[in-house]
Formats: structure tokens, C-alpha cells, sequence
């Protein structure tokens, strides 16, 4: 039984700001980010954990030591489309941050997000900047995803497609999903994330879907977050490699239809084959090799009928209705 805080306290005035963390055996970094977020908040919260079914006692451990945590666990690891849209569903802020367990935000910094964000009445979608534990400014916006940029990256040419990193605050097609920013308001209008995306590629669609609907999505650097990264996917590092391609094969399919998309599947075959062939090359000279990743990554793209498959499977986008 999840402890629910809304049952509790019915008569609560809605929060501004809903976080939404979904997390997948991360308990440590899960219990450090809440104890953060319970310390001295700087704005009316409420944290909605959502758990894909962890096998490391997260549940447990987040009911006992934060009792006014919403935790809400999961009947299956559906992924993280599917864990958000299960905050989505729950949450009762003005806004809702989207929180990777392995991102540290502090107070400071979450306030002054949402302050700048206020300012900006016409955008639905905010990034801010997100540094590494070096404070080097790392890539947390993206062009829209093309079938022309995947020649490029197949031969090893990816950084000459990529926009320069923006400077200032502006207009930009994606940020990353690790710190997002959500006006609630406008999720009644394009519902939530689409449950097709195990993971990758889920935010890039959110965002077109977003731009489509005739609202903004917004880089600010007005706050930095710190984001270690790829820590729960780093636990099934085959999984996530394969659902990496699976999802840009996905995204293509929706976006550009069955032609391109077998286009944007071939550029990966030929990409993956050569580093397949790096990688045995490092093997028969004594060096690690990651060639058993990059065979098991190729397997599906060769697969007859995989993008005609991809083509016909529908949306899973459940509709959201405005907070009460």
C-alpha cells in the first residue's frame, strides 16, 4: 500500500510546483535527492516518487524516511514514458519538473527556474543548464531530430550536424528530459508521454508535440542542475542500447512516415557495422572490446518488417485533464 499525502490532506491548497521522479533501482540517489528536496524548500511542493518496480527496497525506504513523499509504486518497469505519465496523472502543481534521480538541484537554483519560467508566459516546456560534476556545461537542448543527420553520424561526422550549444536564453526544438519543466496547463491539450518510448527520444516527441500544438519550448540559463548521468541505464547496458535505436526508429516513424524511417534504419546499420568492426579489430588486439553490444544493437535493425512494425503500432498517449 503506497502512503498517499492527498488522501490525508484533501482541503491542501495545490502546490506550485509538482517534481515528479520516476526511478528504477536507484535507492541511494532516490533517498539523497528527497532528503535534499525535504530540506528548507523555497516554494509550496509536493514530490511524487513513481518506482518501476525496483528490486532494491526504494519503496520501502522512501515510505519510512519521507512519510510526506507521494510514493507510487509501479505494477511493472513500463519505462520512463510510462513512469511520468503516472506523476503526470497524480500531480496538483502549476508547474511539473520532470527529476532524474541522478540530477542534484538545489533550492536556490529550482526557485529561480520557476521565477524565470513565470516571466515567460507563452512557452510550455523549459530546460535550464545542466553541468557535469566538473561544472563543464553539458548538451540539454537538441535540434529537431532529422533523417538527413544520420549519414553523418553513421561515418563518424555527427558534431558537423549538431546546432552550436546555445549562450542565452532562447526558443529551442527539445531540452533534455532529465530537468523539465512542464507548464500544467497545457498538458490537457497534448496529453502525456507516449508510452510507445521505453526510453530515448520519449522528450524529443513530447516537445514536437508540443511546437505542433502552437506553444514554445525554451532553453534558460538562468539555473544550473548538476546531472551525473545514465546511472539507472547503466544497469542494463544491452537493454537501453537496443531501446536507444529502437526508439529513433520509433520517433522517425511518427514524424516522417515509413520511407525515411528506413532510410534513418539503414544509416544506423551501416554506423553500427563499422564500429562493429572497430570494436572486434580492438578484441583480436588484446583490448576491451565492445563488439557483443554492437552485435546484439545490430540484430533488430536487420530484422525484415521491423520499421513496417514500428509504422503500425499506435500512439499510447493517455489524455490529462487540468489540476484540481
Amino acid at each position: 500500500m503506497h502512503h498517499d499525502a492527498t488522501a490525508t490532506m484533501p482541503m491542501s491548497p495545490p502546490p506550485v510546483l509538482s517534481i515528479v521522479v520516476v526511478n528504477w533501482n536507484t535507492r541511494e540517489l532516490l533517498l539523497g535527492l528527497l532528503r535534499r528536496l525535504f530540506t528548507a524548500p523555497a516554494l509550496p511542493f509536493e514530490v511524487l516518487v513513481v518506482d518501476n518496480q525496483s528490486a532494491d527496497d526504494s519503496v520501502a525506504r522512501a515510505q519510512a524516511e519521507f512519510p510526506q513523499a507521494i510514493v507510487l509504486p509501479q505494477p511493472k518497469n513500463g519505462g520512463f514514458a510510462y513512469g511520468v505519465n503516472r506523476g503526470l496523472e497524480r500531480a496538483r502543481g502549476r508547474w511539473i519538473l520532470l527529476l532524474n534521480t541522478d540530477a542534484e538541484a538545489s533550492w536556490d537554483d529550482l526557485a529561480k527556474f520557476v521565477a524565470a519560467a513565470e516571466q515567460e508566459p507563452g512557452v510550455a516546456v523549459f530546460g535550464p543548464r545542466i553541468v557535469d560534476e566538473h561544472g563543464t556545461t553539458q548538451r540539454s537542448t537538441w535540434q529537431r531530430h532529422l533523417p538527413r543527420h544520420y549519414l553523418p553520424q553513421a561515418l563518424f561526422l555527427g558534431r558537423f550536424t549538431e546546432a552550436p550549444l546555445p549562450q542565452r536564453a532562447e526558443d529551442v526544438d527539445c531540452v533534455s528530459g532529465c530537468v523539465f519543466l512542464i507548464r500544467a496547463d497545457v498538458l490537457p491539450q497534448v496529453g502525456g508521454f507516449d508510452e510507445r518510448f521505453f526510453m530515448y527520444y520519449e522528450e524529443a516527441d513530447f516537445c514536437g508535440r508540443v511546437r505542433a500544438a502552437g506553444h514554445r519550448v525554451r532553453w534558460l540559463p538562468d539555473a544550473s542542475f548538476l546531472h551525473v548521468g545514465g546511472l539507472s541505464a547503466a544497469q542494463s547496458a544491452m537493454r537501453t542500447f537496443v531501446a536507444f535505436r529502437e526508439s529513433c526508429l520509433l520517433y522517425h516513424a511518427q514524424w516522417h512516415g515509413r520511407p525515411w524511417t528506413e532510410w534513418v534504419r539503414a544509416c544506423l546499420v551501416l554506423g553500427m557495422a563499422l564500429r562493429l568492426v572497430a570494436w572486434l579489430v580492438a578484441g583480436l588486439l588484446g583490448k576491451k572490446s565492445r563488439a557483443p553490444l554492437y552485435w546484439a544493437g545490430l540484430k533488430p535493425l536487420l530484422r525484415p518488417g521491423h520499421v513496417g512494425e514500428l509504422c503500425r503500432r499506435p500512439r499510447e498517449v493517455p489524455p490529462l485533464t487540468a489540476p484540481s
